[in-house]
C-alpha cells in the first residue's frame, strides 16, 4: 500500500514525543510503590506489598518491550503519515494509563471482591497497547513511502514475531475473570519474554559475529 506523501512528518518529532511519554510513564510506576512506615517487622511489611512490586515489574517490563518495538520501528522509518501518528497517539494513551491500571490491579489483587475486575482492566490496558504497536508495525510495513529503503519484509517479519504474544495476552485477559492471579503471572511472563527476547537475540548475533570474524584476524 502506498502512502500519500502530503502530510508526512519527520521521524525526529515522532520519536522525541513518544520517548518522552514512555519515560514519564515508566517513572510514574515507581511513585506508586509505598515505603513501609513500621520498623519492627520491615521485611514482613515489604512482603505485604508484593502486589505493588509485582505490578511494577509487569508494567516496567511491558513498557520496556513496547519501547523496544517502537524503537525498532523507528529504525525503518524515514517519515510518519497521519494514520501512523494517530495510531501512535492511541498507543501513548494506553501507555500513559498504565500507572493508574497498575495501581488499581495492585490495590485489589489481594481483595477477593475486586481482584477479577482490576486484573481484567489491567489486562485490557496491556492488550490494547500491544494491539496498537502491532498495528503500527503492520501499517508501516505496507507503506513504502514511510520506509527508509526496501525494509517492508523485515518489518512484517518483526510484526509477525509479536503476533503470538498478542493472542496469548488476550487470552490471559479473559482468564483474569476466572483466575486473576494466574492471569497476572502470564502478563509478567509475556512482558519479560518481549523485553528480553530482542536483547537475547542481539547478544547471540553479536557473539556469532564475533566468532565468524575471528578466523579473518
Amino acid at each position: 500500500m502506498q502512502s500519500n506523501s502530503v502530510g508526512l512528518i519527520p521521524t525526529s518529532r515522532f520519536d522525541a514525543f513518544s520517548d518522552g511519554v514512555f519515560a514519564i510513564a515508566i517513572t510514574l510506576l515507581v511513585l506508586e510503590l509505598e515505603v513501609p512506615q513500621g520498623g519492627d517487622d520491615l521485611l514482613g511489611e515489604l512482603g505485604h506489598e508484593w502486589p505493588s512490586f509485582l505490578g511494577y515489574l509487569v508494567s516496567f517490563a511491558f513498557i520496556g518491550s513496547v519501547w523496544i518495538a517502537h524503537s525498532t520501528l523507528g529504525k525503518f522509518l524515514r517519515a510518519a503519515d497521519q494514520l501512523l501518528v494517530g495510531l501512535n497517539l492511541l498507543l501513548l494513551l494506553f501507555v500513559s494509563l498504565l500507572p493508574f491500571t497498575t495501581s488499581l490491579m495492585a490495590t485489589h489483587l489481594s481483595n477477593r471482591d475486586g481482584e477479577h475486575v482490576a486484573v481484567v482492566v489491567f489486562g485490557l490496558n496491556l492488550f490494547m497497547a500491544s494491539l496498537l504497536i502491532n498495528a503500527m508495525l503492520r501499517h508501516a510495513a505496507r507503506s513504502d513511502d514511510l520506509l527508509d529503503g526496501d525494509d517492508g519484509p523485515a518489518l512484517k517479519s518483526f510484526a509477525r514475531s509479536r503476533r503470538v504474544s498478542l493472542i496469548v495476552q488476550g487470552g490471559a485477559t479473559v482468564l483474569g475473570f476466572f483466575l486473576p492471579r494466574v492471569a497476572v503471572v502470564i502478563y509478567l511472563v509475556i512482558s519479560l519474554l518481549l523485553l528480553l527476547g530482542p536483547i537475547w537475540g542481539a547478544m547471540r548475533q553479536h557473539r556469532s559475529g564475533g566468532r565468524a570474524a575471528a578466523p579473518a584476524q
